[in-house]
């Protein structure tokens, strides 16, 4: 971005302030693994267009179901790891680094010291009902590609490297 341009900030009674910079962004708030965080709100679309009612349904309804949507990606998100985490190990070779980085892990707490959310998507509009959320986390066995969990119609749909969501 250059010096000169300037961002186009609004105040939406859904979204509060949120950002024009290639996106939408703002922020927004997520317990999970038993810790309420701030996190990256992303909305796609573009500048000179309105945001639309099926996004603006996708954020709503998550919220309002996130301790469902949330509990249903934990588990996704252990069920992925435990059924990856050997393939993890094996790329590593040294041993201090491997029980930082994939840890034999059985359970949902020790889970949340490997993840860590970072963004929610609030995805494109494809015209087709369905309401689509990604959202991004940090994990200690995927740093350069994270995480990704993609939702639709608060549906956990898909647990992945983060390119599902993007």
């Amino acid at each position: 971005m250059r010096k000169d341009d300037t961002l186009k900030m609004e105040k939406d009674e859904l979204f509060g302030e949120i950002v024009y910079e290639d996106l939408w962004i703002g922020t927004t708030e997520i317990t999970m693994f038993g810790e309420n965080q701030k996190i990256l709100l992303n909305i796609y679309g573009e500048e000179n267009e309105e945001i639309t009612p099926n996004q603006r349904d996708a954020f709503s309804h998550f919220k309002a179901k996130m301790p469902d949507i949330v509990k249903e990606s934990e588990d996704k998100i252990l069920e992925y790891y435990l059924d990856n985490c050997e393939d993890y190990r094996a790329m590593q070779s040294n041993s201090e680094e491997l029980e930082k980085i994939a840890p034999k892990i059985s359970s949902i707490d020790e889970l949340g010291k490997l993840v860590t959310p970072t963004s929610l998507l609030i995805r494109y509009d494809f015209e087709d009902g369905i309401r689509r959320v990604g959202i991004l986390c940090d994990c200690t066995w995927e740093r350069e590609h994270g995480l990704g969990i993609s939702v639709e119609n608060e549906e956990v749909v898909e647990i992945g490297l983060q390119d599902i969501v993007l």
